[in-house]
């Protein structure tokens, strides 16, 4: 059969589809539509295979291309092959169909070669009755795919080809992702026809077959463990149960996973559909001491059964089985085994706990993305029992700040009403969780995305979700991939009937590939941070930014232009202040505070220096190593630090989080005194959300200086400054009296970019200066008389 088509001419808008009708050429003819002549001009698809088409090396034309195959997932209808989508016959028997069930399924087409182009038309099975949802992506080597079409609906006007035209584009490869339809959600096409223009390929003798799969749902069969009918090799599984009776939940590795093992108490086949089922009961053994709850989960390994790869190596690097954001430093991604990730799982919830305490009963976590100690997303599902739907949300628990929940479909409450738009129990649906880098100025911010798609092909997004401040952007962290049924309840008086059970039709995983080099991991700085947000800073110009001598007697910016507002880091009984002086308020306690400035961009060559002259109390703590702390960071823009801030060991700050500075750091009388020097300190983007409260949130870039000693009732003066060089920075501190230098220090930082300032802060540990911590009393702090923040050319 010869199949030949109207082809509408060149000035049709780009990106809208315009019907076209299929003719033989015994009908070639003039025809019109909507009242307008148009040209008919024929080229002719041969659906003999070993047939050569016509390919324009020249690209000056838009004919037809061959497409050497049409394949899918193996799970189509029976008798309707993806290869009858490239036969060129336009009967409806001889179409592609395959049913959805809760994924989009894709038709993937070969053009044999890298070719230009044009357009496409499709004819949709009913496509004079109903439109069919649709998407297509192409790519030129069959790894990374770019949207060609987004989401969109077919004309539901006609069942002829259908042409779609865009810019031309270079492509081999062409995926239709097919959601459904409006009665359905199968998706059927009858015949697809690519246009443009390249080099000539022939088509192969004989059709490329798609071997159909499984007699279950999705094609899978009932009668196969889990790893016959999925890919396991890449997963491990654990389980509630502890046979070796190590105390500890057991776990069952890739090689043996994927070579058919199965537990008919908690991960086995569902002898009806095929899925993979899991199931986890409060009781049993849990993976460690500091864990709460059990599971029957797979924790995905990129290694694939390679034993010489370890699972995770000391000290939180990465490795070949785990993978990063691509907001982590170049040389995380080479030393990882994928960059940003993406798991597609179809599954049913068919049982979740009854009884137990109100915050548990019902819950039960489908996937996760699990970082070395935390977890971007652990996604939920829950119902009730007194409610016919359940809802599904999500936790994302940062490395540094606090958790976040988020509601998708339904509530997370423990006494909702029963959500109308929620998911049953025995619902098939498919969740997507993807981490992928968004640009941004001249960084990569890490986005958390979670889509929903439901059985009837409806689609539910969650709002983007940004990690940039979430701590995992670093060189000492990775990733992987988890999903199955992880406990959360603990509490059920009936823990060995009560249980969570969720079957799996579907689960994927894909990753970009990592760099293929990269510099050492730990080479140089240990923990370099991504690349900052850019935030508008003020081109540094020599002089004066900040003068206070306090003798307006407030904290607040008052009526000298030089003066600053003076805000609390740690409690709001740190400041006190007086005509002529600020006071940091410590004694018993350690307490901090701060001034914001209008950020200062030094250009190479310029100097930011902040010169602050304090009086000491009349009591001074013995033996504190590193206990006055001073620092200048850079804001990054966050409005939250304009403004009185307390943090702690127990709650932390998450404002302070990953702020690119420095500080300095003095001892106070050590037993050693010929110990007491200046340590400078790099402020890391893993911390502890306590700014100077702490230096475990600092890399210790060296030290040095003479030995000194701080006398009660004395007037020093401390000095921090920051030099940008052609290559790093170049950081020093020194402290004085009376004019004489006590100490000092500098040092390189080599390769820094931080060179934008916008906030000085200082900080004292408790037991050093002073004996008192409350305000207005005396002996209770030190007591500065003047800051001065300056440029230096």
């Amino acid at each position: 059969m010869i199949l030949c088509m109207i082809s509408i001419r060149e000035s049709v808008r780009v990106g809208r589809n315009v019907g076209t009708d299929p003719c033989l050429i015994k009908l070639l003819r003039e025809v019109t539509v909507a009242q307008r002549s148009w040209t008919t001009i024929c080229f002719c698809l041969a659906s003999v295979y070993g047939s050569q088409a016509i390919a324009n090396t020249a690209c000056d034309a838009s004919d037809p291309l061959t497409i050497i195959s049409a394949t899918d997932d193996g799970l189509y209808e029976e008798t309707h092959g993806p290869e009858n989508a490239i036969d060129g016959n336009l009967d409806s028997d001889s179409r592609w169909s395959n049913q959805s069930q809760g994924a989009p399924k894709t038709l993937l087409l070969d053009l044999g070669a890298k070719q230009t182009l044009k357009s496409l038309s499709i004819a949709w099975y009913n496509g004079d009755t109903r439109k069919s949802n649709f998407a297509v992506e192409v790519s030129t080597d069959g790894v990374a795919y770019d949207i060609l079409l987004p989401e969109q609906a077919s004309g539901g006007t006609s069942s002829a080809l259908e042409a779609f035209a865009f810019d031309p584009v270079a492509a081999q490869f062409i995926r239709l992702l097919n959601n459904g339809n409006e009665a359905n959600d199968w998706n059927s096409i009858v015949e697809v026809a690519a246009f443009g223009c390249g080099v000539a390929v022939d088509k192969p003798d004989q059709p490329v077959v798609t071997e159909r799969r499984g007699s279950g749902m999705f094609g899978l069969d009932p009668e196969a463990s889990p790893g016959e009918n999925f890919d396991l090799l890449g997963w491990y599984v654990t389980t509630p149960a502890d046979d070796d009776g190590d105390g500890i939940s057991d776990s069952v590795y890739e090689t043996a996973l994927a070579a058919g093992w199965t537990d008919p108490r908690y991960f086995y086949t569902d002898p009806a559909t095929g899925g993979m089922v899991f199931r986890v009961t409060p009781a049993g053994a849990k993976t460690s001491a500091n864990t709460s709850y059990t599971r029957t989960e797979l924790r995905g390994m990129l290694r694939r059964g390679d034993d010489t790869i370890e699972t995770r190596v000391d000290g939180g690097y990465p490795n070949k089985n785990n993978w990063v954001f691509s907001s982590a430093p170049l040389s995380a991604q080479a030393a990882s085994g994928g960059v940003d990730g993406k798991m597609t799982a179809t599954l049913a919830v068919n049982q979740v706990t009854r009884l137990g305490k109100a915050y548990q009963v019902g819950r039960v976590v489908i996937g996760q993305i699990h970082a070395k100690n935390d977890e971007p997303i652990r996604l939920y599902y829950r119902k009730l029992p007194q409610n016919k739907y359940g809802s599904l949300y999500f936790a994302h628990d940062p490395e540094v700040g606090k958790e976040a929940w988020v509601d998708v479909i339904g509530s997370r409450g423990d006494r909702i009403d029963n959500p109308e738009d929620g998911i049953a129990l025995d619902e098939v649906f498919t969740y997507e969780i993807e981490v992928k880098g968004a640009p941004e100025g001249d960084q990569i911010i890490p986005m958390l995305y979670l889509t929903i798609i439901r059985d009837d092909g409806s689609v539910v997004k969650a709002e983007p979700f940004d990690m940039r401040d979430s701590g995992f952007s670093v060189e000492d962290e990775f990733m992987f991939f988890k999903a199955g049924a992880y406990a959360g309840n603990n509490t059920s008086p009936e823990p060995e009937t009560d249980f969570d059970k969720v079957i799996f039709y579907a689960l994927d995983v894909s990753h970009d590939p990592a760099p293929a080099e990269g510099p050492a991991l730990g080479a140089g700085k240990p923990d370099a941070p991504a690349k900052r947000a850019p935030v508008a800073a003020t081109l540094a110009t020599p002089g004066v930014v900040v003068n206070d001598s306090f003798t307006d007697g407030g904290r607040d910016d008052g009526a000298d232009a030089a003066d600053s507002n003076w805000l609390t880091t740690t409690a709001s009984s740190a400041i006190e202040v007086s005509t002529g002086s600020l006071g940091l308020v410590s004694g018993g306690s350690g307490r901090g505070i701060r001034t914001t400035f209008a950020p200062q961009a030094l250009a190479e060559g310029q100097t930011l220096q902040a010169t602050f002259t304090f009086i000491t109390p009349a009591t001074i703590g013995e033996d504190r190593e590193s206990a006055f702390r001073i620092g200048l960071y850079d804001t990054l823009g966050r409005a939250g630090l304009e403004a009185d801030l307390s943090a702690s060991s127990d709650t932390p700050n998450p404002l302070y989080d990953g702020l690119p500075g420095y500080m300095i750091d003095f001892d106070v009388n050590l037993a050693d005194t010929a110990a007491a020097n200046i340590d400078i300190r790099k402020h890391k983007q893993d911390t502890q959300g306590r700014l100077l409260g702490t230096t475990k949130g600092y890399d210790n870039l060296g030290g040095g200086g003479a030995a000194y000693q701080f006398a009660p009732e004395q007037t020093y003066t401390g000095v921090i400054a920051i030099q940008k060089l052609a290559e790093g920075v170049k950081i020093a501190g020194s402290l004085s009296q009376d004019g004489s230098i006590l100490s000092e220090v500098s040092l390189v930082d080599e390769g820094s970019d931080v060179d934008t300032f916008g906030m000085l802060a200082f900080h004292v540990n408790s037991k050093t200066f002073g004996a008192s911590k409350d305000t207005d009393t005396p002996d209770n702090g030190i007591d500065f008389t003047n800051v001065t923040i300056e440029v230096l050319p």
